[in-house]
């Protein structure tokens, strides 16, 4: 279960703050070898933004809007303890799932400016690591583990970030093999073209064999008003998403997300529309769909520290339903 914090949050994800370079190249504009130096300044003179990370594209409307990233079923308790500025632990327990059985999970993390330090184990003692050290304020490695008790559910990924100041690059491999180039591998960039519109593209690589591989290429824009988010991005199989999130005021903010499958004369679209309503003691997250599925998360602030939820699902087309309550107890 992922926690709901209540800590507020900035509305747009491009910070316009930056400074601006305003000297001149010494050399002649035309001048082949003094052209990356003038459009350099020129670029610089424009004061474009950052543009966030790819991953994070659709962040605003699916994950901090929609309930689906909250939802769990069951019975569930986590107790967070702060053991100092930088440590803290997790104790999460969970029962009475449709989905999983019983379970515990143990967490700790350690975080300071640069590394962030963060493990997970379950009671089958299976175990999951994320670290990551920003090398610089530009650049930045993480590395995500996972190893099981399951034959083939164990997993290594590496990623490598580079954040300028009006772009982003990452690059990612997910079980590489350098002996066989096996494995998955992602490249992704993003430039911020004016104040408000950033494009950017990704390329996946996947080789599970030496003897087969598949590629596909994306491509992406984002634009960002004043109380609105607007994304759309173009898959290489058909495939479309688009999202546009719209805060109404600072207690209330609404996500509509569009997925359209176009592919071998089959035209597939699910459309789901949520909201997020903050109030004095609670938040509460909604959202419906198009294949008949209704989710809902309210999270109850009783007391400093301690937080009451209630989670439920919906399928009306498939006759199924979910539901979950939890407390959550920060010491």
């Amino acid at each position: 279960m992922t926690t709901l914090e209540g800590t507020p949050k900035l509305f747009s994800p491009l910070p316009t703050n930056f400074g601006v370079k305003d000297t001149k190249p010494a050399g002649s504009p035309f001048n082949p070898l003094q052209w990356p130096a003038w459009f350099t300044y020129h670029k610089e003179r424009l004061n474009l933004p950052s543009p966030g990370k790819f991953e994070r594209l659709h962040y605003e409307a699916t994950k901090e809007t929609f309930a689906a990233g909250f939802l769990f079923d069951g019975a569930q308790a986590n107790i967070v303890k702060e053991l100092s500025g930088n440590f803290h632990v997790q104790h999460q327990f969970s029962l009475g799932s449709q989905v999983m059985p019983p379970m515990y999970n143990f967490m700790s993390g350690y975080m300071t400016e640069r590394t962030m330090l963060q493990g997970t184990m379950d009671n089958d003692t299976n175990l999951n690591g994320v670290l990551r050290h920003a090398w610089s304020p530009q650049t930045a490695t993480k590395v995500v583990a996972q190893l099981t008790n399951t034959p083939g559910h164990s997993m290594i990924q590496v990623e490598q970030e580079v954040n300028g100041s009006d772009y982003s690059l990452n690059f990612k491999t997910m079980n590489p093999n350098p002996l066989e180039f096996t494995g998955l591998y992602m490249a992704s960039y993003l430039q911020s073209v004016t104040q408000n519109l950033v494009v950017g593209s990704e390329i996946v690589l996947q080789r599970p064999t030496p003897d087969m591989e598949e590629t596909a290429m994306s491509l992406v824009g984002k634009y960002t008003g004043s109380d609105y988010i607007a994304t759309c991005q173009f898959q290489g199989v058909g495939a479309i998403q688009a999202s546009y999130y719209q805060r109404i005021n600072e207690k209330v903010d609404f996500g509509v997300e569009l997925n359209l499958m176009v592919q071998n004369g089959r035209r597939e679209a699910v459309a789901t529309v949520g909201g997020k309503f903050d109030f004095r003691q609670a938040t509460f997250r909604g959202q419906i769909d198009t294949t008949g599925k209704v989710s809902a998360v309210l999270e109850e602030k009783m007391a400093p520290g301690f937080s009451f939820l209630i989670s439920g699902d919906l399928d009306h087309m498939k006759g199924q339903s979910k539901f979950g309550v939890g407390i959550m107890l920060s010491a």
